[in-house]
């Protein structure tokens, strides 16, 4: 699996009810066959997960009271003071509790208070098939943790496909080459040709000139979120010339050149 980063986390102020996780992003690279037929992976993801001391209420499990004695769990400490204009009340963060609203003896020394710890996850991901590099997947429940109850978030993996030594991929079609006699230009033949399902018959009509290129309709890639619908396969035709001949085959050759502008 792929490394997974940290993105796409906010930053939230204090909250003393259940708290939703962040979503988290990353980036992870697929093998080419899954990507284009789809399959189980997994992706190593640093989150925060649940402190297993307080389970994840951000509090020490034997206090009975937990409110900061000094706001009353408010988190604020309100001023009242006397000016020319009249009273006036200024609101700030508890000094005593730095507004957490959480006495500071009662706070989980495991994770300070936060319910969550960073932790590195293998998550399983079900890849689609037909995904392809730019796409983006997300996967519900996966991202941070929540707190005290709250859900978690969700992941979002950017996706990157490993290219293949053998294919050539353009959303759902693939492209290879093949190399064939000048000979069996000539004359035509069948070839055997490797996709990504394995092996299929061409059939070469004769007279195929150089860098023809011939489709196999449905040969491709599943095309994503379209059930039962393939791209194509297209092969370039290579026709190779060769270097040297035998004295026979010249003969041959130069009687056909013959036979050729005879018949011009």
């Amino acid at each position: 699996g792929g490394m997974g980063g940290m993105g796409g986390r906010q930053r939230r102020g204090p909250s003393r009810g259940p708290q939703k996780g962040a979503d988290l992003q990353c980036e992870a690279e697929f093998p080419f066959e899954l990507a284009a037929f789809g399959g189980e992976w997994s992706v190593q993801v640093r989150r925060e997960e649940v402190c297993t001391t307080c389970t994840g209420m951000g509090v020490k499990k034997d206090v009975t009271t937990p409110t900061c004695r000094t706001c009353n769990g408010s988190g604020v400490t309100v001023q009242v003071m006397q000016t020319p204009l009249g009273v006036m009340q200024t609101q700030q963060a508890c000094p005593a509790c730095g507004s957490s609203g959480i006495d500071p003896s009662a706070v989980c020394q495991d994770c300070r208070g936060k319910g969550t710890k960073p932790q590195v996850k293998e998550v399983p991901v079900k890849v689609p098939a037909g995904c392809d590099n730019g796409n983006q997947l997300r996967v519900r429940g996966d991202g941070d943790k929540g707190t005290k109850g709250g859900p978690a978030g969700d992941l979002y993996i950017a996706v990157k496909v490993k290219p293949s030594p053998e294919f050539q991929r353009e959303g759902f079609d693939i492209y290879t080459e093949t190399s064939i006699s000048i000979f069996d230009a000539i004359l035509g033949t069948v070839i055997q040709v490797k996709t990504i399902e394995g092996p299929a018959e061409i059939k070469v009509p004769a007279g195929t000139q150089p860098e023809t290129r011939m489709r196999i309709k449905g040969r491709g890639v599943p095309k994503l979120g379209r059930k039962g619908e393939q791209g194509d396969h297209y092969i370039t035709i290579k026709v190779e010339v060769p270097r040297k001949l035998d004295a026979e085959q010249t003969a041959k050759v130069e009687e056909l050149r013959a036979l050729s502008k005879a018949g011009s």
